[in-house]
């Protein structure tokens, strides 16, 4: 990819154009067999707009400011996806859903050779509910494990490790 957009580059020289905006130009519209190799975005997050949040509502406190509410669907990704020339997404479990990572699963199980997931471990669940929910999860699609150290007690004066 470097070596294909120095060339790009250098080919348009003569042109003010950012390093970004070429890029975006050159992989726009193309499809992975044509550019030779996939472009993934390896993390982001969604969550649920005004209409899907009464079917996945969101974590107290955690709905998201009403500027970008209606901005970050999977639905909407999906547009932005293939608008960019993106390939796939891992798309990471974001607060404002908790640990509750229905809408997450939903994307994946609508695009499962698009999206895969990294689900958000929840530090009150024993070792043997945490194991179980990870086994869970990975038949849904999620590849990997989010930890967040600010959802840890603050009270548990233990090593992470050992919480």
């Amino acid at each position: 990819f470097v070596k294909a957009l120095s060339r790009e580059l250098s080919n348009r020289m003569s042109t003010s154009v950012s390093a970004s905006a070429l890029a975006a130009t050159s992989v726009r519209g193309s499809s992975s067999s044509e550019r030779g190799y996939k472009i993934i975005d390896s993390h982001l997050h969604v969550w649920a707009d005004e209409a899907e949040s009464k079917t996945y509502p969101y974590a107290d406190g955690q709905t998201p400011p009403l500027n970008l509410q209606n901005l970050a669907s999977w639905t909407q990704l999906l547009n932005q996806m293939v608008n960019s020339g993106t390939d796939g997404a891992l798309i990471v479990q974001p607060i404002n859903h908790g640990f509750d990572h229905s809408y997450v699963a939903a994307a994946i199980a609508a695009s499962p050779s698009i999206f895969k997931g990294m689900m958000l471990h929840d530090p009150s669940m024993s070792p043997d509910a945490a194991v179980a929910r990870l086994e869970e999860l990975l038949l849904l699609g999620f590849v990997g494990v989010r930890f967040n150290p600010y959802l840890w007690d603050s009270n548990d004066d233990r090593p992470m490790s050992e919480q």
